[in-house]
């Protein structure tokens, strides 16, 4: 049975799995692997079909009674609130580019919300993650992660591979500010970690490509809100995002008004 008192122990299988899949991803990241295509036209490779069974095999082994729903699998179906949210591999774009900037995403679930999750980033042999009370990053040593004030410019995050014109506009109506461009669920880690103020996207996103970022954001001093800044709350009927906007908890209500309000003038 889940509860907050195995937290501890469960985010240790989450880190031992997705470890596991990263090493997979690598080994196929560096050979000379295929890409496929799904019937949406998105990109497939054998990294994705691999680490999504090795993550899959071993979660329900561990975990029997609760309901997997992956990026990967075809089984897309829920009739509770306490499952495991999985991708496999965000950025199968960055991967297939070689840029480095892809993850392994795993995340508990529970009542609909984002518990406990894992962001691992095989090329860098980085992992974040939240144990349900706090947030941590572990490269060669572990440490407590929480997102700090910025000084004089906000740093915003924007999507490497979907940036649309209008969020690029707002971004740059800011005086003051600055704007590094990130593939996958990295961007949620380095929000976490008080290497950015403000993450937004106006666009198609999936429960699964948000799920363990938004459990490590919670509990390192972070939120997510939709853009016209109501309350972020998973689609279990087609797992779609609404757009939203990711900040540190020390950003004001007038930035985040303002951020909404252009959006609303402009759509």
């Amino acid at each position: 049975m889940i509860s907050s008192n195995n937290f501890k122990e469960i985010i240790s299988i989450f880190r031992d799995i997705s470890n596991q899949a990263s090493k997979k991803i690598l080994e196929i990241y560096n050979s000379n692997f295929e890409i496929n295509f799904k019937d949406d036209n998105s990109p497939l490779t054998k990294a994705d079909t691999e680490s999504n069974r090795i993550i899959c095999s071993r979660l329900a082994k561990e975990f029997p009674r609760i309901p997997i729903i992956s990026e990967e699998n075809k089984n897309k179906r829920l009739n509770i609130d306490t499952y495991f949210l999985v991708d496999p591999l965000d950025g199968t774009k960055e991967f297939i580019s070689r840029n480095g900037e892809f993850t392994v995403n795993i995340a508990l679930i529970l009542k609909n919300q984002p518990k406990l999750g894992v962001i691992e980033i095989p090329t860098q042999n980085t992992q974040y993650f939240s144990d349900g009370l706090s947030s941590f990053k572990y490269n060669e040593h572990l440490e407590k992660i929480f997102s700090n004030s910025s000084a004089n410019k906000t740093k915003f995050l924007a999507s490497r591979s979907h940036l649309d014109s209008l969020t690029e506009k707002i971004i740059k109506s800011f005086r003051s500010s600055q704007l590094n461009k990130v593939g996958s669920s990295i961007k949620f880690c380095y929000l976490a970690e008080g290497k950015a103020d403000i993450y937004i996207r106006n666009g198609r996103t999936m429960c699964w490509d948000v799920g363990a970022g938004i459990a490590i954001l919670k509990t390192a001093g972070c939120n997510i809100k939709t853009l016209d800044l109501k309350k972020f709350v998973l689609n279990k009927e087609n797992f779609i995002n609404d757009s939203f906007v990711s900040f540190k908890n020390t950003i004001s209500n007038e930035t985040l008004k303002y951020i909404s309000k252009q959006y609303k003038l402009n759509t």
